[in-house]
């Protein structure tokens, strides 16, 4: 006899997709922010409020992510799969000696948010897919234990299967890194969303944390500061996180003559449209072929294709 499944809800659109490509499709799941919400500003509504007094299971990527989870987080059914939960392996495969001194920490007008106003805590773990398994790792064996045992295999199996398409994405996405010239592996974006990536691939990262000014302008002490990083890392262009890319981003690309990427990164979760492993080939790509590499798109989507055998669309 079956045991009673409980209702997950899954508080970030990312921890949403991973729970319903590991959860067998008979267990209801809630993803409770939509794709359009900034999960870093979120404020929960009484609608969203109720969802997750009435859930059996909360899942989240924590304070860290999303602040507007807190009030949930001492709740015993919460649990959290965030930076906070997993065992972070920084600098992986010995690619950190160049990054010691990478980011540039410039002065800024706050403009309504600050994406890394997170207690020290970058929470944009999953950038290295090997992140990913572990917070996989973390919600299956929270959920397996309401499960009878014939369940418990099919969710075992579902959970290897999103292992191994997870581990393979990580193997593609080092390929492509593979065909970026050396000398030009350095992402260059406003946020520090992209440190994860970098640490697991040899990519450095350069991160203009703060806006420059009320009027979003670079200010004169800071500018040559800039430059000479900017200079010195080979930079070919900037990677924007929104589109239009915001006037920061505008400004510097025009005072450097360094080029905005055609295409946005998504630094906080998935895009509009598509699931966890389409999110990483696009970001991919465009940082590989941005920098002079030559992204093979085409085994990527094979990753999602696999990804979506494995994800039951709700109601």
């Amino acid at each position: 006899m079956q045991a009673q499944t409980k209702s997950i809800v899954a508080v970030e659109p990312l921890v949403c997709d991973v729970v319903q490509a590991i959860a067998p499709p008979s267990t209801p799941v809630t993803c409770l922010i939509n794709r359009e919400q900034d999960v870093h500003n979120l404020k929960i509504s009484p609608k969203q409020a109720q969802k997750l007094n009435s859930a059996s299971q909360i899942i989240t990527l924590g304070k860290e992510m999303t602040p507007a989870i807190k009030n949930w987080l001492n709740n015993p059914i919460t649990v959290v799969v965030g930076v906070s939960a997993i065992k972070i392996e920084k600098h992986q495969n010995g690619h950190d000696s160049h990054r010691k001194n990478a980011d540039i920490h410039l002065v800024e007008k706050h403009d309504g948010h600050d994406h890394h106003a997170h207690g020290g805590l970058d929470p944009h773990v999953w950038h290295n897919p090997r992140n990913t398994i572990k917070i996989g790792k973390v919600i299956y064996e929270n959920i397996k234990k309401d499960y009878a045992f014939s369940d418990k295999i099919v969710l075992s199996k579902r959970y290897q299967t999103f292992e191994a398409i997870i581990e393979d994405l990580y193997q593609w996405i080092e390929q492509q890194v593979s065909t970026i010239p050396p000398s030009q592996r350095t992402i260059v974006s406003k946020h520090k969303s992209m440190e994860y990536f970098g640490d697991a691939f040899g990519i450095q990262t350069i991160s203009l944390l703060d806006f420059i000014g009320h009027s979003s302008s670079l200010r004169p002490q800071n500018i040559s500061s800039v430059l000479r990083v900017l200079k010195e890392g080979n930079v070919k262009v900037i990677f924007a996180e929104q589109k239009p890319p915001s006037k920061l981003l505008r400004n510097l690309s025009k005072q450097t003559s360094i080029p905005i990427s055609s295409k946005q990164i998504f630094v906080d979760g998935l895009m509009p449209k598509g699931n966890t492993i389409s999110a990483a080939v696009h970001n991919t790509c465009t940082i590989v072929n941005s920098l002079g590499g030559l992204c093979f798109k085409k085994e990527g989507k094979l990753l999602e294709s696999r990804w979506n055998s494995l994800i039951v669309e709700l109601d």
